[in-house]
């Protein structure tokens, strides 16, 4: 398919996704507390302008879930393993864990990870937008303030279905491996079923890193002190 063939469908689903968003408002079904709806459908995931395994700018497909507002606390995290430790006042920070901690909480609560394409679409939406605010970079939309927590940066951006911190914050876990897309000709040693994907970016990474297409790796049971958090996502029955 060409570029401009390409080019010619995104702008035809955008149009579609746009108007079935407006005719189903009515229909989006109550999301659990903190967490807001994401319907189900396709969206333009990955990228041409970032890292290697960012490519082909696709579309891709996903049932409709909730996700959560927002990041793991530590506080949250705590009810779940009363022995873990965090610095006084850090209560509603983002919690630091490794992947198979992550799965565990998630699982616990009735919940689970999700998987990068549904993290993707969350911070995203349908049109294929560079961060989960926009296409412009903004520092005042990230967290930079180590004193601060979770949902306290300046602006207080939100992503189209009203998700926070979905760039900065903690690098946020997925159940999914690291594999290349659909297309992508670029070989990678990395690529299998040996590392999940992280997404968002944490507050000490610079701009490309909080691009919804950027993607990091890591093993299930190492965080690697890179700040690796999550968020939790929940079938839509």
């Amino acid at each position: 398919m060409t570029s401009n063939a390409t080019h010619s469908k995104i702008l035809a689903l955008l149009t579609i996704l746009l108007m079935a968003t407006t005719a189903h408002a009515a229909d989006t079904p109550t999301p659990p507390e903190g967490m807001v709806h994401v319907p189900a459908g396709e969206f333009i995931m990955g990228s041409e302008v970032g890292d290697a395994d960012e490519s082909p700018k696709h579309l891709a497909t996903t049932k409709a879930f909730f996700v959560d507002i927002y990041e793991v606390s530590n506080a949250d995290f705590k009810k779940f393993a009363p022995s873990h430790s965090y610095r006084e006042g850090r209560e509603n920070h983002p919690v630091f864990v490794t992947w198979e901690q992550a799965d565990a909480y998630a699982q616990s609560i009735g919940k689970r990870l999700p998987t990068e394409q549904e993290w993707e679409k969350a911070a995203r939406g349908i049109d294929g937008r560079m961060f989960p605010w926009g296409n412009t970079y903004d520092p005042t939309f990230i967290q930079f303030d180590s004193n601060k927590g979770i949902g306290e940066t300046i602006a207080k951006p939100k992503s189209p279905y009203g998700c926070e911190d979905m760039g900065g914050g903690a690098m946020e876990w997925t159940s999914s491996w690291y594999q290349p897309y659909p297309g992508n000709p670029v070989p990678a040693e990395q690529y299998g079923e040996k590392f999940k994907v992280l997404k968002g970016g944490t507050t000490f990474n610079d701009a490309a890193h909080m691009r919804c297409a950027h993607r990091f790796y890591l093993p299930t049971n190492d965080s690697s002190h890179y700040m690796t958090g999550f968020r939790c996502v929940k079938d839509v029955k």
